[in-house]
């Protein structure tokens, strides 16, 4: 189909009358022989010559005007280059002094009349020709044709050698919206819109010369609806090959062009929607992949799709699944449906493993069953559930931890307290009793008595130092570890009054943990090493670190009671005592309080004893500050 648009326009029109044309040609040249011969252009001569070259570009056509404009200007632009180039011309007549109104009207006058009356002329000698083809119409016989080409819904009409209409069917005159008193004997050039009539005008001329013509052509009617016509021209030649009619019909294309460009426009942006949509897809035919968009290309680790495409998909998913999958993918490629599958594992193309959920339809297109495949990458959605479900784990243990502490605390509270309590009420008793009597003495009582209360209120700080570690915070800070442990020991060794223990203390490192805190769990350990060594005669207590890359381990060994490592479990846990009150005082929190503390500097402690022999308890604390 020849695109009309693509040829330059041609105007189609009649010749002007011949009494038109000398008038014009002959008042051109008046004009330009008066400037010969006054010597050069001047107004009285050149409002004239505009007025004929006006009048030529109304009737004349339009080369032929266009000619004869460039032909006066290059004769009065050679006048003037003359006259500057050699010198003045000679002057045959003097141009006398006219004046300018009566010239401008004499001219107006003369000029507008002349072209109505030619275009009178013209007008007079279409009407003529046109009266004339109406009548021979209307003597010739019927033909068989025309009958035949009424009756079909598209516009058909037939020209003669001249383009000249002498036949147009019922839709053909609607779509120009004229009668056929009025078509018949006019060219398109007089019947049609103009720029219609300029794109049609090569291709008439086209088949004028026997050739048959097929072209689309953009037209807008009288009623200004815009249409796009199929139009096909066809010569009918005489015997000496001169053309004398030609058949031309119009097919109205407008719906179909539009429905074209609509799906061009609709695949144009399903392509968008699909290269930029952030979800994986695929395309397989035959058991093969035939397309990825970019999406999909990143989550298979290929930088281009070359290195995809042409394989099944399945050869992408971990091995275990890859024929579960693959069968799967081949039910879908043998009927239209639709298919959801359970979140599957991707091996990219650099040996990367992505947890992916697939989901698959099945359509047919061109006559083959196309498989698309849609992934979206839960990698990191599966990487933050496990974070979650981690956390979730911690925290169940914590609130395990918290909940054993509780009840340590309960039993606490049931036995450590209650106890002392029920020993203060029976004291008090046997004191009311023995009030009065003969020799009476309450010293052991009242003896006991403070005992018994001291015990308590040791059990009760424990309590309320357990309650402000649980809310303390963690101010982490660079300080050096021996200096507090010698203030530490300086102040047990001062209580000791005649008692002797032989301390060894290495150079200990800076370490980075909270000052507060890390006292009291040296306290803690040095106070138990103390206690535990009273009864032993040769006293020691050690105090040295280790350093590794990651953490530093401070270490505090005793040669004391020890404990047994078949009760190590309990040693760690809130109010559980591994020796009674009657061989070494305390409430059972203080190691309790020494692993809580490690263990938000992100740290681990532990303990080593044997009976009799001693024990060495162990902490870690890391380089890097913990936020507890």
């Amino acid at each position: 189909m020849t695109d009309a648009g693509a040829v330059p326009p041609k105007p189609v029109s009649l010749p002007p009358p011949v009494r038109g044309r000398g008038l014009i040609y002959g008042s051109c040249a008046g004009t330009l022989l008066a400037c010969a011969a006054t010597g050069g252009l001047h107004w009285p001569i050149a409002l004239p010559l505009i007025a004929t070259l006006v009048a030529g570009a109304v009737l004349l056509p339009l080369r032929e005007s266009t000619l004869l404009a460039m032909a006066s200007v290059l004769f009065t632009s050679g006048l003037d280059f003359w006259g500057w180039l050699v010198g003045p011309l000679p002057r045959i007549w003097r141009m006398p002094d006219i004046p300018a109104a009566p010239l401008f009207a004499v001219t107006a006058l003369f000029y507008v009349a002349a072209v109505h009356i030619c275009m009178s002329w013209a007008r007079t000698a279409s009407e003529t020709r046109a009266a004339q083809a109406a009548r021979q119409a209307a003597e010739r016989p019927p033909q068989r044709v025309e009958p035949l080409l009424d009756s079909l819904p598209h516009p058909v009409a037939i020209l003669d050698a001249r383009g000249a209409l002498t036949y147009a069917n019922a839709p053909y005159l609607a779509l120009i919206d004229k009668p056929a008193s009025i078509a018949l004997g006019r060219t398109v050039a007089e019947l049609w819109p103009r720029r219609a009539a300029a794109l049609y005008g090569p291709h008439l001329e086209q088949a004028a010369s026997g050739q048959p013509v097929c072209f689309r052509l953009p037209f807008t009617g009288p009623d200004n609806a815009k249409r796009e016509l199929d139009v096909f021209l066809s010569p009918h030649a005489t015997d000496q090959r001169a053309t004398r009619a030609m058949l031309t019909m119009l097919v109205d294309v407008t719906d179909a062009v539009r429905a074209k460009r609509g799906l061009i426009e609709r695949e144009s942006m399903y392509k968008a929607v699909i290269e930029h949509a952030p979800v994986g897809i695929l395309s397989q035919v035959d058991g093969l992949l035939i397309y990825a968009n970019p999406a999909a290309l990143l989550m298979l680790s290929a930088d281009w799709s070359g290195r995809a495409i042409g394989r099944p998909f399945a050869d992408f998913i971990i091995e275990k699944d890859r024929e579960e999958v693959r069968r799967r993918i081949e039910q879908l490629s043998h009927a239209p449906g639709f298919a959801e599958f359970k979140p599957y594992r991707l091996v990219t193309l650099d040996d990367q493993t992505r947890d992916v959920e697939l989901a698959a339809i099945s359509v047919t297109r061109d006559g083959k069953q196309r498989v698309e495949l849609f992934c979206v990458d839960v990698t990191e959605r599966k990487r933050t559930e496990g974070k979650i479900r981690q956390l979730n784990e911690t925290l169940e243990l914590r609130v395990a931890e918290r909940t054993a502490e509780l009840e340590a605390f309960t039993s606490s509270v049931s036995h450590d307290l209650r106890a002392p309590a029920r020993q203060i009420m029976s004291a008090a008793d046997i004191m009311l009793r023995k009030t009065g009597q003969p020799g009476s003495d309450l010293k052991p009582m009242l003896s006991a008595l403070l005992t018994t209360a001291e015990r308590m209120n040791r059990t009760i700080d424990a309590l309320l130092e357990l309650s402000r570690l649980g809310r303390a915070g963690i101010v982490p800070s660079l300080w050096p570890l021996g200096t507090m442990v010698q203030e530490i020991r300086s102040e047990l060794t001062a209580g000791l009054g005649e008692r002797w223990i032989s301390w060894r203390i290495d150079n200990l490192p800076r370490i980075f943990a909270d000052p507060h805190l890390i006292r009291l769990v040296m306290v803690n350990l040095l106070d138990n090493a103390v206690k535990f060594t009273r009864y032993t005669p040769d006293a020691r207590i050690e105090v040295w670190a280790d350093e590794y890359e990651q953490t530093v381990a401070i270490n505090v060994r005793d040669n004391g009671a020890g404990f047994d490592m078949r009760h190590a479990g309990k040693l760690f846990t809130m109010f559980s005592r591994l020796h009674s009150n009657r061989d070494f005082e305390g409430t059972g929190v203080g190691l309790a309080h020494c692993r809580r503390i490690i263990e938000r500097h992100g740290g681990r402690i532990v303990a080593h004893g044997e009976p009799g022999k001693g024990a060495t308890v162990r902490f870690t604390l890391p380089h890097e500050p913990h936020r507890g």
